[in-house]
């Protein structure tokens, strides 16, 4: 999920005992014992391994291959919740994709918006979006400030939006800073269909962000409108959105803060770890802090096993 690789190679393995401050006021619909890791917790929840066929809101089949597990509503909000995100009501609705390998470093996080039919003729301006970006993130990094929770800065674009006419597919990457200057990002996607479109968010790591975004959008192809809800089914007399693409990528782009914090992406690398490890025989050294900063914890997952 999200870590960066020098971090798989750990041969100190390690579990977290107790989330961050921020992290408890996010996962505030959880109830943890003492003797109950993020791991566990995150663990026991109802994950659906492939292969499988699920129906999904939006009139929408997913197609889960082998090697790939998902979670359905609620349990989407729970697990966001876990790692340590912001969270509220309208997450809700939000399905969890990702590989069950702890080589695989990123999930998929989606859910459904029925705005009505969306036109996909007007002209995107990266610029504007870019402005827009900045002001949001001030806006949300108080709300970030005030959970505890590490501040983002927008740094540019990791991937300027486009839209692709044969998929109806739009996307775009933003690239933030965190508050030591670590860069992170999250590749935002919509994909369209007759009465609405699939908000969805690849949440993975700047040094993987190529591989990760291949294996993304092969496993966006298991995502399928059912036949009379693809967006050339459209008809005349049907619902249409007050908004276009521009309005897509501006009212989608604050959430690229919401769903990405500094402490998610440590929680998500100790939960992957310490998971695997507490079902089996190793010895675990297990560790409850409450540091925010990034350089911090690093030290910490960078230590190397004296033996």
């Amino acid at each position: 999920m999200i870590v960066r690789p020098r971090f798989k190679s750990l041969s100190c393995l390690i579990a977290l005992a107790t989330l961050t401050p921020g992290a408890s006021r996010a996962a505030d619909d959880q109830t943890q014992t003492p003797h109950q890791s993020t791991g566990q917790m995150i663990a026991s929840l109802p994950w659906i391994h492939g292969p499988a066929t699920i129906g999904v809101d939006g009139s929408s089949e997913l197609k889960i291959p082998a090697g790939y597990e998902v979670l359905s509503p609620p349990s989407g909000r729970k697990f966001l919740a876990l790692i340590g995100n912001l969270v509220s009501e309208k997450d809700n609705q939000d399905y969890i994709l990702q590989p069950e390998s702890n080589d695989k470093d990123w999930f998929m996080d989606f859910h459904y918006v029925n705005s009505g039919h969306i036109g996909d003729t007007d002209t995107i301006d990266a610029a504007e979006l870019l402005t827009s970006m900045t002001e949001q993130s001030a806006a949300e990094n108080k709300e970030r400030k005030a959970a505890h929770l590490p501040q983002l800065f927008p740094a540019g674009w990791q991937t300027p939006p486009r839209y692709d006419q044969q998929t109806h597919r739009l996307e775009w990457a933003y690239r933030f800073k965190t508050d030591d200057g670590s860069l992170i990002t999250n590749l935002n996607t919509r994909l369209l269909t007759r009465t609405g479109y699939y908000r969805v968010l690849m949440v993975g790591d700047v040094d993987t962000y190529g591989a990760d975004r291949d294996e993304f959008n092969i496993a966006l192809t298991y995502l399928q409108p059912t036949l009379g809800n693809r967006y050339s089914d459209f008809k005349t007399g049907d619902k249409l959105a007050e908004y276009g693409l521009m309005g897509l990528i501006g009212g989608g782009a604050a959430a690229v803060a919401v769903k990405t914090g500094l402490i998610g992406v440590v929680i998500t690398f100790v939960v992957k770890i310490g998971s695997a490890l507490l079902s089996s025989k190793a010895i675990v050294a297990v560790i409850g802090f409450f540091a925010l900063l990034w350089t911090r914890l690093k030290s910490v997952f960078s230590r190397k096993k004296d033996k």
